[in-house]
């Protein structure tokens, strides 16, 4: 699988203000927390949860001590998704949010629909429908995820008409914006029509990532790998790989795994590369997991470890990788 390739993720944003500034910090916003709009105004927030379990727990204690507060329903949510993809109590809690929260919810809810989470069947017309229904609630920033949610189904035709002209427009405004993930989506939607160049593709990388999405820096450090779009500069491209990886991106962890595997501007280090690919392929970076087997299947650099390998490639079949099968079959 090419590093190219990004994995969906479920990105959590949201603004709240008057009453709920007013409640204090808790310990589920600090474990779960929204990077992009937290819950209390100056908060950190959370890119990837490092344990969900005791997320979990936080969350749910807040949500007792304050049950008419939507926030902690839909952090609750967050973590049991971390947990487990297919947790259905995420659906009961999106919805409840909703009378609060519409257009955020709104928008989980379609990625429920769009992936197939919490035990839903992958419906692409419910995902549109839930999009478009938070989109509606714009220039609310929390309607920033729907929008590009539907903009990303508008251009590739899912759950509806296909509508590129719209769609672009729709990523475009929202990465205008300051909303990150809509330009990543652009990036890749241009690049994959190759209606941009490769100067066009790293600009809009470069925007996302001055929003703070850790998949734009990622993606940029990619491109200054390559030299595509930008000079080619190994500095700086381990220096957003670390940035991306440090911040909770799997990808960024597995672009900085490739980086020491292959001594690119650094001194060979399999050990190290095999730390990096371990932390990108538990973030469900198939790239990562077959990478990892084949270092490990053979001992390239570290000693052979047939179990761990198998088990790494099986992770990268289940997320979509037609070599890794093949592996997993030839290894069994």
């Amino acid at each position: 699988m090419s590093r190219r390739a990004g994995i969906p993720a479920i990105v959590l944003a949201s603004i709240w203000a008057g009453a709920v500034q007013a409640q204090p910090v808790t310990a589920c916003d600090r474990l779960a927390g929204l990077v992009h709009l937290p819950r209390v105004e100056g908060e950190p927030g959370v890119y990837a949860l490092r344990d969900p379990d005791e997320a979990i727990r936080a969350c749910e204690a807040a949500a007792t001590s304050y049950p008419a507060q939507p926030w902690f329903k839909l952090l609750l949510a967050r973590a049991l998704l971390v947990a487990n993809t297919a947790d259905p109590r995420a659906i009961r809690l999106y919805t409840e949010a909703t009378e609060g929260l519409p257009a955020l919810a709104a928008a989980h809810l379609g990625v429920l629909y769009e992936y197939g989470y919490a035990g839903l069947p992958v419906s692409d017309r419910t995902a549109r429908d839930f999009y478009r229904q938070s989109c509606e609630h714009w220039p609310d920033p929390q309607s920033a995820m729907g929008c590009t949610g539907e903009a990303v189904l508008m251009i590739e035709g899912r759950g509806g008409d296909t509508d590129e002209a719209n769609g672009f427009r729709l990523l475009d405004f929202a990465c205008r914006e300051g909303w990150g993930p809509a330009c990543v989506e652009q990036a890749y939607q241009i690049e994959l029509r190759g209606e941009g160049g490769p100067d066009d593709v790293a600009a809009l990388f470069a925007t996302g990532c001055e929003a703070g999405d850790l998949l734009a820096c990622s993606q940029l450090g990619f491109r200054y790998e390559l030299g595509e779009g930008a000079p080619l500069d190994m500095g700086r491209a381990q220096a957003l790989y670390r940035q991306a990886c440090d911040g909770g991106e799997p990808q960024g962890c597995s672009n900085l795994g490739e980086i020491y595997r292959s001594g690119l501007g650094v001194q060979q280090d399999v050990v190290e590369a095999v730390r990096l690919f371990q932390i990108g392929c538990d973030g469900q970076d198939a790239y990562a997991c077959l990478t990892l087997g084949n270092i490990l299947i053979d001992g390239r650099g570290v000693p052979a470890d047939a179990r761990r390998a198998r088990a790494a490639f099986d992770a990268a079949c289940h997320l979509g990788d037609p070599e890794a099968c093949d592996m997993v079959l030839e290894h069994h």
